[in-house]
């Protein structure tokens, strides 16, 4: 998903960056059934208990291998199956409701840090080729393929790939008096979490749509997404309908970023000592007596639990000056996971697991105990350092960055007119 730097976005290409569509959306009544959780905020425990205990629940139309059960084990196809089938239970339910206009969306989500709102839309795949789509992760091809093969069986998309763009006083402005003219068409979630959606009056929607005309957009959460997207597309060039993806661009002043920590299998099954000596010799590590002391406080710096026991680990310095390099996730997996664990997170399927800072540190000594994995907690990085990976054309670890809260599945539907959708015009 790389491509050119145009200088001139505008005329990086012909079809607008963020354009309105004809989408569905949840019906009210049944917005709490139908509206997934967050899915990397859930184990994959919960997601079983989840899609078992509802059957309504969007999850069951996104399913993927770590969501079944112990002993079952399915193929793409089967997933794909099984979702496609999922979504035809929610459409006889008539739980969407067909909007009948071509629209863009305002979606706010309030929390204790703030609030954030973006513009629900879609952009053109062929954005992450020419320029105007930039990436900052790399991806899992399993991942990637089964999305892929989702896309094309499965036949409709409900989870937007989350964006940010670089604040200006003028879409603040448009953002405030949308949302200040009228009430929410939509709420839904808690007191943690408040979800607002309203539908963009047609009179507002060309100056909204210009307002990004020559702005570049940059991914935040679904970079697998994105890869599925732009896999579609190159397998079905004249296929009008894969030719924009489903996509909520967030101003990126309002986006809180938080880590991801790595859980790693030592590849040289090592004693938990033998282990540690060997991180020693490369890093300075610090024995702490809770995760609280663990926990990092600064850039440079990860807390370590293995083993049992919580320590400070000093990483080492930067290799090459690239705004890639700087990072600490590139920089544990290039001094620590590859080198001293044998835990090539890119090469060896398996070897790293992630856990979004929002789990907890009693999280991850629970699942580092549970599967002799060795825990490495991170500082978070900022938007604009993922900005600045992304504007070099870099691209970090997978699951390199976490934001939260997130938009939500099971909200709006785009139908792409084939699987549970092939009765339907694509929208």
């Amino acid at each position: 998903m790389t491509g050119a730097r145009p200088n001139d976005t505008e005329q990086a290409g012909t079809e607008p960056l963020v354009a309105p569509f004809a989408g569905w959306v949840v019906h009210p009544d049944w917005a709490e059934r139908v509206i997934s959780r967050a899915y990397d905020n859930l184990s994959p425990l919960q997601r079983q208990a989840l899609v078992a205990s509802n059957p309504y629940s969007y999850m069951n139309v996104t399913r993927s291998r770590e969501d079944l059960f112990d002993n079952t084990d399915l193929s793409h196809e089967d997933l794909v199956t099984q979702g496609a089938s999922a979504l035809t239970r929610l459409l006889n339910a008539k739980a969407f409701v067909p909007t009948g206009r071509s629209a863009l969306y305002l979606y706010r989500l309030t929390h204790k840090q703030g609030s954030q709102t973006g513009v629900v839309c879609t952009v053109p795949v062929q954005g992450f080729d020419d320029g105007r789509i930039r990436i900052h992760e790399n991806v899992h091809d399993e991942r990637a393929d089964l999305l892929t093969a989702h896309l094309q069986g499965v036949g409709a998309t409900s989870s937007p790939v989350a964006m940010a763009v670089r604040s200006g006083a003028e879409l603040r402005n448009q953002l405030f008096d949308i949302t200040s003219a009228s009430p929410a068409d939509l709420e839904f979630g808690s007191t943690a979490v408040r979800h607002q959606v309203w539908t963009v009056p047609d009179d507002c929607t060309e100056s909204l749509v210009a307002a990004f005309g020559n702005q570049v957009l940059y991914v935040t959460d679904g970079h697998h997404r994105s890869a599925a997207a732009v896999r579609a597309r190159a397998a079905e060039p004249d296929n009008t309908a894969l030719a924009r993806t489903l996509a909520v661009v967030f101003p990126d002043e309002q986006l809180q970023v938080q880590a991801f920590h790595r859980l790693a299998v030592d590849q040289h099954n090592r004693s938990p000592e033998e282990c540690l000596a060997a991180l020693d010799d490369v890093a300075e590590v610090t024995s702490v007596f809770s995760s609280m002391q663990a926990r990092p406080q600064k850039k440079g710096v990860a807390g370590l639990y293995l083993g049992g026991s919580w320590h400070q680990v000093a990483l080492p310095a930067a290799v090459g000056n690239g705004a890639v390099n700087g990072l600490d996730v590139e920089r544990l997996r290039r001094s620590i996971l590859d080198p001293v664990l044998g835990a090539d997170e890119l090469g060896v399927p398996g070897a790293v697991e992630y856990l979004p800072a929002s789990l907890g540190f009693d999280e991850m000594a629970r699942r580092c105990d549970a599967e002799n994995r060795v825990g490495f907690a991170l500082h978070p990085m900022t938007v604009r350092e993922l900005m600045a990976v992304a504007d070099e054309n870099g691209l970090m670890p997978p699951k390199s960055s976490f934001f939260a809260p997130k938009p939500r599945s099971g909200v709006f539907l785009r139908m792409l007119g084939r699987g549970a959708t092939a009765h339907l015009p694509p929208s």
